[in-house]
């Protein structure tokens, strides 16, 4: 009995072994593994087979699915530091990714350049949805995204002309950010009051809102930490970019709001009243960040003006 045990607990150990630590063909046919098993999952699921038999392999195919994500996942986390490691070794041998890497300035305005593209294609969807539809609902978004474009739009071809060098031409270029702001807050309450009013949502297709729900909550993160970053830098272009971005990630969370409350609430719950209130913070926290960039940007304009009055008098 005691050389059974003995025998036991070495091939135990033996398995413990090379289960931490598996040769290289037993980590390829896991990877394989997990990728075949996944795609098969969710083929099962988009088909939807009936019958016993189905169900079964069904069964079997999540189990191994399961199992062999979780081993994946083991065996990749030590891989992590040197896949990072090869990461940065080729960003830094490209100038591009080595200063997307390195610049958070020139980070910034990159993003900024996306984020100007997609308030582009949300303007021309909802336009179009407000002309086809006949909707004053679409019409607002799409002037309040048409708005968004045109502000960073401006904020990027001054960042390319000027660069950094020219602060008064900054300053007046945050100044004309807040009061842009303003103005695009007059979109923005009448989509908020058409919402409120007419009963209007934003509407996103099944599991997409869950999606959509992480992205908005990753969105209003970042702006928040860009924000205090944004400070640090000393450069009125990238804290009037990062401002912007702000407000727009505030929007995405009202948005969600109304796309949650629309879709998994009931008539007991007073719809209306939350999304006023949303509406309501959303609509002040742009209007005060829109005045405190005009006052920011006409008092630092006055400033400069007058140090270089000075400056040609001396």
């Amino acid at each position: 009995m005691r050389e059974f045990w003995d025998k036991f607990l070495q091939i135990w150990r033996t398995f413990v072994r090379v289960f931490l630590n598996p040769p290289t063909w037993v980590k390829a046919l896991t990877y394989l593994l997990a990728v075949l098993s996944s795609v098969g999952s969710l083929l099962i699921l988009l088909i939807n087979f009936t019958g016993t038999i189905w169900e079964i392999f069904a069964y079997v195919l999540f189990g191994v699915a399961a199992l062999s994500l979780g081993y994946a996942v083991y065996l990749t986390i030590p891989l992590i530091p040197r896949i990072k490691k090869w990461v940065i070794n080729k960003g830094e041998s490209w100038n591009f990714t080595h200063s997307l890497m390195r610049n958070y300035s020139f980070r910034t305005i990159v993003f900024a350049f996306f984020s100007f593209l997609m308030s582009i294609a949300f303007g021309v969807l909802n336009g179009y949805k407000g002309i086809a539809l006949q909707s004053i609902w679409f019409g607002a978004l799409a002037a309040y995204y048409v708005f968004l474009a045109l502000l960073r739009g401006g904020v990027l071809i001054h960042k390319r002309r000027r660069g950094e060098n020219d602060e008064l031409s900054n300053a007046k270029t945050y100044r004309n950010c807040g009061i842009i702001l303003l103005v695009l807050n007059a979109a923005l309450s009448s989509a908020i009051a058409q919402m409120i009013f007419d009963n209007q949502a934003f509407s996103y297709a099944d599991w997409t809102i869950f999606a959509y729900a992480a992205y908005a909550f990753f969105k209003i993160t970042m702006s928040i930490i860009n924000l205090f970053r944004a400070k640090k830098q000393d450069d009125l272009i990238i804290m009037a970019i990062q401002n912007v971005n702000f407000i727009d990630a505030a929007v995405s969370i009202l948005a969600l709001q109304t796309a949650l409350l629309h879709t998994f609430t009931t008539g007991d719950v007073d719809i209306s009243l939350f999304n006023t209130l949303t509406g309501i913070a959303v609509s002040t926290v742009s209007i005060s960040l829109a005045v405190l960039m005009t006052r920011k940007g006409y008092k630092q304009t006055k400033e400069l003006k007058r140090n270089y009055q000075h400056e040609q008098t001396v």
